[in-house]
C-alpha cells in the first residue's frame, strides 16, 4: 500500500501546533476528536448549497480591479469571507477553492490584484503597491447588502497569507472590521526579506496580529515555509493569541487544489477537512458582534502609534533645550507612523554665535523644513552644516530640503554606501507610510563624507564627529561637545525603548566599541531615540543588555539548543522597555543565528 495512503487511512500520527500526537491517546486529539462517530457511528453533515459565480470590479488608487464573488445560489445573506489567491493568481484551481468556501454558506469576494496590474503568474518578487489594493477590498466586501455579517474573516494561501496578515495589522483591519483569519500554507515572512531570514525569522506583523487565526499545512511542506508558519503560531501562542495550526499527515504543498493527475486520496481527505474546519471556525468568529470580540492585549507603547505633541507641526514633539546652546526635538519612541510623520528618532542642533550644526536630516521634506521652522524661531543664525548619524532613512530622507537651503550634509563612508544601496526603497516605504506628507522627498546623496573623524570649529565650539566603531548600523556616528561634556550618540546607544538588531549589526563588536564611547567621559547623552540622560543609563540599556542576551543565547548554545529554544530566553529585566514586545524575541534570533558561527 501506498505509505501516504496508509498513513491517512490508519491517521497513525497527526500534528497541531507541531506536537506530535498518538491517534489512541484520545485526551491529546479533542481537536479531531468525535464520540458521537466513535461510539455511535454519527458522521457530522457538513453544510452544503448550490453555488453562484459573477464578477465585479472595484477602485483602488485609481486601479480598477477584478473580482470573482462566489455566495450560496437565491436570495438570503450570509456571512461575508474576503479570499486573496497567492503567488499562483486566481486561476481555475484557486477558484474552485473560492466556490468550496462559498458553498459552506458564506459571501466570498476573491480580487484578483496580478490581473489588475497586468502581472504574470508566480511573480518572485513582492509587490508592496499590492497590499492596499487587497485592504480596499474589505470596504467593498462590506458595503454588500447580501452579506449577514458586520464583520469579514480573511481567507488565504501561500503569498495570499502574507497580503492579508498586513491587511489587520499594518491596515489596522483587525477586530473591528475582521474577525479572523484562516491561511493554507502562508507566508508569514516578508517575501522580499533576505533568505537566511526566510527560513529563521518572521514577519514582525506577526507580534501585532490579535486575530483568531486558523493555519493549515501538510506534513511534508517545505522546511523553510513549515518552519516560519510553526515559529509563528508558537509566537502567537506565547502571546496568549488564539492560533490553531493543522497538520495534515501523507500531504505536502498544494493538497488544496493539486490536479486529478496527480492528487492522492490524502490531499483530497485534507482538503475537505480543512474547508468544513474552516467554515465552523470562521461562523463562530463571524456570529460575535465586534463588539463582543477580544479585545487587543495593550501594547507598552501603542498609544504612540497615534500620539502627537506638537498637533500644530510636522514634528511629533518641538524642540526643547538640553543644555546652554543644544536643542533636541525628541521623536516618538514607537516606529515611524502617519500620526508622528516619520519623527520617530530625535532630531538635534547646536547653536553658536557662527551658525547651527543639525544632527539628522529627518524623514522627509516637510519634516526638515518644520525643524527648520522652529529653529528658525530661536535663533536668528544660519545653519551651516546637517549631519547624518547613518544611513537610516529617517536620518537622511529630509536631505533634499537642506540642500535646497545650501546647507552641506556630512555623513560616515558606510552611510553613504547604505543610501545608495537602500535609499529608494526607504523612500517608497517612508512615502506609503506617511502619504501626502512625503511631498517633494527625493533622494540625494550626502555633500560631504569621512571615515574616523571629522572636527567642525563653528563660532568657538569643538564639535567632533567621531565613528568609533562597528555598532548598531553601518556608518554609525556620534557628535562629541568636549566643552560641554555632550554626546549626541545616535544610535550607539539606547534607553527608553529596546534597541533592534539588525542582520548586519555585529553585537561582539558593539560591546567592543562601547568602552571607546564610554572613555569620552560623557556627562550628557542626547541618544537617538528617547529623552536625554546619563553614561549610567545608557549604559543598562545598551552594553548590558547586549551582554545579557548573549549571555542567555551562549548558553541555549552549549546546551545544544535551537532557534526556537533562543526565542524562548528570558528578557524579563527589559521587557518593559517600548517595543520590547515586538522586538525581545527577534533580536535572540538575530543573536543566536550570528553567534552559531562563534562556537
Amino acid at each position: 500500500m501506498n505509505n501516504k495512503l496508509r498513513d491517512c487511512l490508519l491517521v497513525a500520527v497527526l500534528f497541531v501546533g507541531g506536537n506530535a500526537v498518538a491517534a489512541t491517546d484520545v485526551k491529546d486529539n479533542d481537536w479531531w476528536w468525535n464520540d458521537a462517530w466513535w461510539t455511535d457511528g454519527q458522521i457530522e453533515v457538513p453544510d452544503n448549497y448550490p453555488v453562484e459565480t459573477s464578477w465585479t470590479s472595484y477602485q483602488s488608487g485609481g486601479v480598477e480591479v477584478p473580482a470573482l464573488v462566489a455566495r450560496p445560489a437565491g436570495a438570503g445573506k450570509y456571512p461575508a469571507v474576503l479570499f486573496q489567491h497567492g503567488r499562483r493568481g486566481l486561476d481555475d484551481g484557486i477558484q474552485r477553492h473560492v466556490r468550496r468556501v462559498a458553498a459552506r454558506g458564506f459571501v466570498v469576494l476573491a480580487p484578483d490584484i496580478y490581473a489588475a496590474h497586468f502581472i504574470g503568474t508566480h511573480p518572485i518578487e513582492h509587490d508592496y503597491a499590492l497590499e492596499k489594493d487587497v485592504n480596499a477590498a474589505v470596504d467593498v466586501l462590506l458595503a454588500r447588502a447580501d452579506i449577514s455579517s458586520d464583520r469579514a474573516c480573511l481567507y488565504s494561501h501561500t503569498r495570499g497569507g502574507y497580503y492579508t496578515l498586513k491587511v489587520a495589522t499594518t491596515f489596522k483591519r483587525q477586530q473591528r472590521e475582521i474577525a479572523c483569519y484562516v491561511s493554507y500554507y502562508p507566508h508569514l515572512q516578508d517575501p522580499n526579506a533576505p533568505e537566511p531570514q526566510q527560513v529563521y525569522g518572521y514577519a514582525p506583523e506577526i507580534d501585532l496580529l490579535t486575530l483568531p487565526m486558523l493555519v493549515f499545512i501538510g506534513a511534508e511542506e517545505q522546511y523553510q515555509r513549515r518552519r516560519v508558519i510553526e515559529t509563528s503560531v508558537q509566537v502567537m501562542q506565547d502571546n496568549g493569541q488564539d492560533a490553531q495550526l493543522v497538520i495534515y499527515p501523507g500531504v505536502g504543498r498544494g493538497f488544496d487544489f493539486r490536479p486529478e493527475t496527480v492528487r492522492t486520496f490524502a490531499d483530497d481527505l485534507a482538503s475537505k477537512d480543512a474547508v468544513q474546519r474552516a467554515a465552523r471556525f470562521m461562523r463562530i468568529h463571524l456570529q460575535a458582534p465586534a463588539s463582543e470580540a477580544p479585545a487587543a492585549a495593550p501594547l507598552t507603547g501603542e498609544a504612540l502609534y497615534n500620539s502627537d505633541k506638537a498637533p500644530g507641526s510636522m514634528l511629533y514633539d518641538l524642540p526643547r533645550e538640553v543644555v546652554p546652546g543644544v536643542w533636541s526635538a525628541i521623536g516618538a519612541t514607537a516606529p515611524g507612523t502617519y500620526a508622528n510623520s516619520g519623527h520617530n528618532n530625535n532630531l538635534s542642533f547646536v547653536i553658536t554665535s557662527e551658525g547651527v550644526l543639525v544632527v539628522n536630516a529627518g524623514d522627509n521634506y516637510l519634516l526638515a523644513k518644520a525643524l527648520h521652522d522652529e529653529i528658525k524661531k530661536i535663533t536668528d543664525k544660519p545653519v551651516k552644516y546637517v549631519v547624518l548619524e547613518n544611513g537610516q532613512g529617517h536620518a537622511m530622507l529630509g536631505s533634499g530640503y537642506w540642500r535646497e537651503q545650501g546647507v552641506p550634509v556630512i555623513a560616515h563612508v558606510d552611510a553613504v554606501h547604505e543610501i545608495e544601496a537602500q535609499s529608494f526603497a526607504l523612500l517608497e516605504v517612508m512615502q506609503g507610510r506617511v502619504k501626502e506628507k512625503a511631498a517633494a522627498t527625493e533622494v540625494v546623496m550626502p555633500d560631504i563624507t569621512f571615515e574616523d573623524k571629522k572636527v567642525i570649529e563653528l563660532g568657538g565650539e569643538r564639535i567632533e564627529l567621531l565613528n568609533l566603531g562597528p555598532a548598531h548600523s553601518p556608518g554609525d556616528i556620534i557628535v562629541w561637545l568636549p566643552q560641554k561634556k555632550l554626546v549626541i550618540s545616535g544610535d550607539m546607544a539606547f534607553h527608553q525603548r529596546m534597541l533592534p538588531l539588525f542582520e548586519h549589526t555585529d553585537t561582539a563588536a558593539w560591546i567592543e566599541t562601547w568602552d571607546s564611547f564610554e572613555a569620552l567621559g560623557a556627562e550628557v547623552v542626547i541618544p537617538g531615540h528617547g529623552e536625554p540622560t546619563d553614561m549610567a543609563t545608557v549604559t543598562t540599556y545598551t552594553r548590558d543588555y547586549l551582554l545579557y542576551l548573549r549571555d542567555k543565547i551562549g548558553e541555549v548554545i552549549e546546551n545544544g539548543g535551537a532557534l526556537q529554544e533562543a526565542y524562548e530566553i528570558d528578557q524579563s529585566p527589559y521587557m518593559h522597555l517600548p517595543t520590547a514586545e515586538f522586538l525581545a524575541r527577534r533580536n535572540a534570533g538575530q543573536v543566536f543565528q550570528s553567534m552559531e558561527f562563534e562556537f
